[in-house]
Order: C-alpha cells, then sequence, then structure tokens
C-alpha cells in the first residue's frame, strides 16, 4: 500500500509541474526543481542550518473524517500554554480598531460588514455590499476601506454610509485581507489581487497593479511598473517599520519580491523596481507571508510544487532562508500573525495546500522571533485553520476560521495566551 501511496504522490507531483508549465509558470517549474535538489541535499547531509527542526512537543491533529473534538483541542492548545474559546459568531474576517472594536464579516453573510464590542460578543448590522467582501482596514485617521470583488470603498463615519473611492483594473480582482493593503508614512497602499483567465498566449490577465493614496482615501493613483514587466498579481504590500521600507511581492509565473524606498512610493516605476530587487535562490520571492517583530521580519513563500521556506529578514540586503521539512514542506506559508502578550510577541504562520492529498497542513508557531519552531495544528486537505485577523490593534488572540469542506462545518475559534 506505502508503495501505491508513494506511486500516487509522484503522479501527482509530475502533473503539478505540467499544470504549471501550462499556465505560464515555466520559471517556476524549473526552480521548483532547484529547490527539490536543495532540500534533499540539505535531509541527506544533514546541513540542518537550512531546515526547520520542530521542538519536540506535542501537537493536534484535525481529521476531516471525524467531528472536531473541542476538549481535546482545548487540552493540547492548553499544553502549549494557550487558552481556546469556541465563539458563537463564525467570523470570517475581522479588523480590530484602535478602540478595541471588531469590524468584520461571518461566513453566513459574506457580504455584510458587521461590528462588535469584542470577538466573543454579539456583533450588530453596518453595511451590506453587493459583493462578498475581501478585506477590512482602517487607517491611523480611523477611516475605513472595505474590499469587494473588484472595488473599494470608503467610510468616514465608522461604517454607517460608504462611498467607492476605487475600480480595480478587472471586476474579478480582489484584495487580500491582511495582505493587500497597508498605510505608509507616504500614504496608503494598495495591492491588486486576481486570477483571471486570459485567451492569449499569456493564459492569465496581468492585475499586478499597485495604488497610492496620499489624501488618506479620497483619491487613489495606478501604477502599472509590475504589469509592465509581465507580473500576474500582487501578493504583498506591507509596510516595514524596522527598516521603514515597503515590501511589495508579486506571484506566479515570476515571484519576485522588492523593498521600495519611501521616498520614491509616489513615483513607482520599471526602473525603481527593477532596482529594487531582493529575491533569490535561497530566498526565493513572491512572498505570501509577512510577520514583524521589535527585533525580526519574516517572511513565507508560496510554492505548491516545491518546498517553502520562512525568512529571517536580516537587511534590506541580507536574510537567511530555512525550509519547512515533510510532511509540511509543499504546503505555503499563506498567513502570518503576530499575538502581543505580557512576555513579547508569539508569530503564528498558517502552512496550507490543498492540491496533495498525503501533504499535511499546519498551523505552527514561534515565541522567539523565528529562532525556533512548534507544530499546534496538523490538519488535511479538506480543512481549513485560517487566521482571521489581519496586522492591526493590539491583537492580543488569535482568531482562527475551522472550515470542513467534507461535513460543511464552519466554528470560529479565540486563541489567547494563558
Amino acid at each position: 500500500m506505502s508503495n501505491v501511496l508513494r506511486l500516487w504522490d509522484a503522479y501527482l507531483y509530475c502533473f503539478r509541474r505540467l499544470y504549471a508549465l501550462r499556465a505560464g509558470k515555466f520559471s517556476e517549474a524549473m526552480y521548483s526543481i532547484f529547490l527539490e535538489l536543495r532540500y534533499w541535499g540539505c535531509y541527506v547531509f544533514r546541513v540542518r542550518s537550512r531546515l526547520i527542526e520542530f521542538k519536540p512537543v506535542g501537537f493536534w491533529r484535525c481529521d476531516s473524517e471525524c467531528p472536531l473534538g473541542f476538549t481535546n483541542f482545548a487540552a493540547t492548545l492548553r499544553s502549549h500554554k494557550f487558552s481556546v474559546v469556541e465563539s458563537a459568531t463564525k467570523w470570517a474576517v475581522i479588523t480590530e480598531s484602535g478602540e478595541g472594536i471588531i469590524f468584520g464579516v461571518t461566513h453566513d453573510r459574506p457580504n455584510v460588514l458587521q461590528r462588535a464590542d469584542s470577538v466573543l460578543s454579539t456583533p450588530t448590522y453596518l453595511f451590506e455590499f453587493n459583493k462578498f467582501i475581501s478585506c477590512v482596514f482602517i487607517s491611523n485617521s480611523g477611516r475605513m476601506f472595505v474590499a469587494t470583488i473588484g472595488e473599494v470603498h470608503l467610510s468616514k463615519n465608522g461604517g454607517t454610509n460608504f462611498d467607492l473611492v476605487l475600480q480595480l483594473s478587472d471586476n474579478d480582482s480582489a484584495v487580500w485581507h491582511n495582505h493587500g493593503m497597508d498605510e505608509t508614512p507616504q500614504g496608503l497602499v494598495i495591492g491588486e489581487y486576481g486570477n483571471v483567465r486570459s485567451r492569449t498566449w499569456n493564459f492569465w490577465k496581468p492585475v499586478a497593479y499597485l495604488y497610492l493614496s496620499q489624501d488618506d482615501g479620497d483619491s487613489w493613483r495606478r501604477f502599472d511598473c509590475l504589469v509592465q514587466t509581465g507580473a500576474k498579481h500582487v501578493h504583498l504590500v506591507k509596510y516595514s517599520r524596522r527598516f521603514d521600507r515597503l515590501i511589495v511581492t508579486d506571484g506566479d509565473k515570476r515571484k519576485q519580491s522588492y523593498w521600495v524606498d519611501i521616498d520614491v512610493i509616489d513615483r513607482m516605476k520599471v526602473r525603481e523596481f527593477k532596482m529594487a530587487r531582493f529575491d533569490s535562490f535561497a530566498r526565493g520571492g513572491g512572498h505570501t507571508g509577512f510577520a514583524e517583530t521589535e527585533n525580526a521580519t519574516i517572511l513565507g513563500t508560496d510554492y505548491r510544487i516545491a518546498p517553502n521556506s520562512l525568512i529571517c529578514v536580516n537587511s534590506s540586503e541580507d536574510g537567511s532562508a530555512r525550509m519547512l521539512p515533510r510532511p509540511y514542506r509543499h504546503s505555503p506559508v499563506m498567513n502570518m500573525l503576530c499575538m502581543e502578550h505580557r512576555a513579547g510577541t508569539i508569530i503564528f504562520a498558517y502552512l496550507y495546500n490543498g492540491l496533495c492529498p498525503f501533504c499535511a497542513n499546519a498551523l505552527i508557531y514561534s515565541d522567539d522571533d523565528g529562532e525556533s519552531w512548534c507544530s499546534l495544528i496538523e490538519f488535511d486537505k479538506y480543512i481549513q485553520f485560517s487566521i482571521a485577523n489581519g496586522h492591526q490593534g493590539s491583537n492580543r488572540s488569535l482568531v482562527l476560521c475551522y472550515s470542513n469542506s467534507k461535513s460543511g462545518e464552519n466554528r470560529t475559534f479565540v486563541v489567547s495566551t494563558l
């Protein structure tokens, strides 16, 4: 039986590479071979500095064939010094204001913005949109931005009313929650994301546009510097306070990453981006995960057909990458979040693939600025434990959305430190 599974896994591995070539990902398919060779070289010759080794502590394994057992789940988290409670509200996306008020979207009403005094309190209706909500963001001045499919809306009165302020380049594009919008000293920045099919030889329509507002969201300028270079879509736009620079990454086909100086944000051009690249063979590019503490900046890669890595960025020119071990190595780092507590900051990383039935997905964490990692929850491709909250507010809790595609069950859990 094990031989059959290995053959099936090898078949899927080759199939994913053929799909990558068909989808215009020739560079990514070739790079994945390099990553595979690098991974097995480090594994065989025991180059431990290049691989993440998880601490030998127990984790909770969730099986899509069985109902979620909350008692065992809570007991495992307690052994890691976490407490967990289940929220009666099935949050899917939330953002915390500077005053601690929660604004978000629930699984059962994906196009309705709701407000709650805390993540565990009963929410109230605020505003209903025509399309489902992909991102909620609150600026430093208190203005609220809600991105729906193809559009970005602005509220100046706490969510009572919204005005359409930005039309994305395609009606099927979106802005990723916690990934696609941030605020810098020079203004608000949005990165457009989308998988829009094209009938041309490119296979995908490029939608990797950047948008900048220097009047707190009233008006926006669109930059096509990434589209001109052939990028498909934007993965990350995150402002690094440690380096006072904007991190921009694009996805698929090229998967490149850039440090953008704050002084040139308002005149972003192809030349500036080419000079600002920091991706490399070792550190990868097109990162999808970002987390930053006072002492560390961590990035995560997005390769569905190759080993993934967590990168500790030491400076805008230097960083060290460590690859994720089996069975998580083909699970992209889809999201990261920092949770504040009395003793410091905990970094959570959400690893999820959903393509290979024999590759495990996981929620992992580090309490020492990414030096060491622990596996907290492991689950199969039919389950998601996605992170609902974004990098705003104090984030003294981690809000997890549990979804089982086999049973159709959706639940929300709030994880805090003991």
